[in-house]
């Protein structure tokens, strides 16, 4: 079941019969999308200009031992219709960060217009496929960190990641609202370029370096050990406990264009753990993996990929 329209989503929400049971009163004003025992997938009146269509996650106040409010299920609803002054609007979005909610991912698949579609890979890039005055757009659909704090009963700063679109006479929807900034997948090859140099010079340091370093559980604690003690020291409130891709980019960057840094050897044998670098090798195929590892590694640690407003 698609709805193109704000009407559409208005005259559903009509037809459906709310939920009276003795969990719930006709003013709890239930009303399930679809089949009546899935009442968590539901539409909801916010005021006559405003429809929510839930999923039941991150927001779901049917469960009232539960303290979130109706102000974080609405901003956390997968699909919200508003009529204002000058048109109908969609507004979407995703799950939060650290979840792989399935259930919102079909739910958006199932809901949105026929010409805006939910898509998402294995390497878990989600975005929205919009069918626009000028043809099929595609526009990132990151997740949020907008989420509910159980130990303070509050939600915690909306960061605004939900995309909005004009819902157009002609079927067509334009993107409309704030912007943000999300990450590509994609390198900045004009960075990458003025690194390379560096970037090798490092590769081949740590290889030659490789059979002195200790990349046992032992080592690498020590290797932690002296990374955190010098950003302490040099008043940086980072530590590499949460590996070492928690460091910010410009120290990375000092680090490599450095060879006397005080932390280029234990940063070299945290690099060489990660890349898996102290194997045998057997073949010229295990050698482009670890290449390859290591490109994928510096790509990030180096914040080489592109971001753009949306």
């Amino acid at each position: 079941m698609r709805f193109d329209t704000f009407n559409e989503v208005v005259t559903h929400y009509e037809k459906i019969k709310p939920v009276v049971s003795v969990c719930h009163t006709r003013e709890q004003d239930i009303r399930p999308i679809g089949q009546r025992k899935r009442k968590f997938e539901r539409i909801r009146k916010v005021d006559p200009e405003t429809y929510c269509l839930l999923d039941g996650g991150y927001g779901n106040t049917l469960n009232q031992s539960r303290t979130l409010t109706p102000q974080f299920e609405q901003d956390m609803a997968p699909i919200m219709w508003v009529r204002e002054a000058d048109g109908d609007y969609i507004h979407i979005r995703n799950c939060a960060v650290g979840s792989m909610h399935m259930m919102r991912y079909a739910f958006l698949q199932s809901y949105l217009p026929s010409n805006v579609r939910f898509e998402y890979n294995q390497q878990g890039k989600h975005w929205i496929r919009a069918k626009t005055p000028t043809g099929y757009e595609d526009f990132p659909l990151p997740k949020t960190d907008y989420t509910w704090d159980y130990n303070i009963k509050e939600a915690t700063k909306d960061d605004g990641r939900r995309l909005k679109f004009r819902a157009n006479e002609d079927g067509t929807f334009t993107r409309v609202g704030e912007v943000f900034k999300v990450e590509k997948t994609t390198v900045d090859k004009e960075l990458k370029k003025q690194w390379k140099g560096r970037i090798e010079a490092f590769y081949m340091q740590a290889a030659a370096l490789a059979p002195m370093l200790d990349t046992t559980w032992n080592g690498r604690n020590e290797y932690r050990n002296v990374i955190n003690e010098w950003c302490k020291e040099n008043s940086l409130d980072v530590t590499t406990y949460g590996g070492i891709n928690q460091l910010p980019n410009t120290l990375m960057r000092q680090i490599m264009e450095r060879e006397d840094h005080p932390l280029r050897i234990a940063m070299m044998a945290l690099v060489i753990r990660d890349i898996g670098g102290k194997q045998i090798i057997t073949s010229q195929n295990d050698l482009t993996k670890i290449k390859s590892a290591y490109n994928r590694l510096m790509n990030k640690l180096l914040g080489m990929f592109e971001t753009k407003e949306i």
